[in-house]
């Protein structure tokens, strides 16, 4: 029996020519984009993949490429990443979620069936140590993170909407005109702000939110 590998990928160019020279080799292969991360989880539900080839940038249809790890393993797959992507960071919340590992998308077809043989065969494709030393620096950043958002959890709501109207370039008087509330209201909430971050100015306090990619609706879910 053939093996079936699953192509997740959203360049159609990358997703058909791997398909093309993995299936000239024995390989049974499909691919798939979505549209949406559901339907890339339908796909693979139905077509039951042995192994699937997953890129991490899938586009805004998708998303991310490892919220899908996950669904896909307990689906009984295994999941190897197939990116151009070099942060530790991003590739250790792979593994965290179940890869089993990665491997560029600029390397040779042979390299890419040796690690699909790899992964079935049950051999890692990521050192024991490399692994616990990247998993450990992803919560060692997680712990910062959350460390440099402590502040912006102090805001109230109101100082939440200003900061992101000042991240978003508006003046204060263009706030106070788009919340249909007075200027001294909102130079109040400013001065608020900047006390609760801990800066001097509306500049160093959109730099510190851009800094901690601080985001307004994420802050909403947060506190929802």
């Amino acid at each position: 029996m053939t093996t079936r590998v699953l192509i997740v990928e959203d360049h159609a160019l990358v997703a058909t020519g791997l398909q093309l020279a993995l299936s000239a080799r024995g390989w049974e292969v499909e691919t798939t984009d979505g549209p949406t991360a559901a339907d890339v989880i339908e796909h693979a539900g139905r077509f039951e993949p042995e192994v699937v080839l997953c890129d991490i940038g899938l586009g805004e249809r998708v998303g991310s490429g490892v919220q899908l790890v996950a669904p896909l393993v307990k689906l009984g797959a295994k999941v190897v990443m197939l990116t151009g992507e070099t942060r530790r960071g991003v590739l250790a919340s792979c593994l965290e979620a179940g890869a089993a590992g990665w491997i560029g998308k600029n390397v040779f077809l042979d390299e890419v069936e040796a690690a699909l043989c790899d992964v079935l065969a049950g051999n890692p494709l990521i050192g024991c140590t490399t692994r616990e030393a990247m998993l450990d620096e992803l919560r060692i950043e997680r712990a910062g993170v959350r460390k440099a958002l402590t502040p912006f959890e102090q805001l109230t709501m109101r100082e939440r909407e200003v900061l992101a109207a000042l991240v978003d370039g508006l003046s204060a008087e263009e706030i106070a005109e788009q919340q249909f509330v007075a200027l001294t209201t909102v130079r109040s909430q400013i001065r608020a702000v900047l006390q609760k971050l801990g800066v001097r100015s509306q500049l160093a306090a959109v730099a510190s939110a851009n800094r901690v990619d601080w985001d307004l609706n994420r802050a909403q879910l947060s506190v929802a």
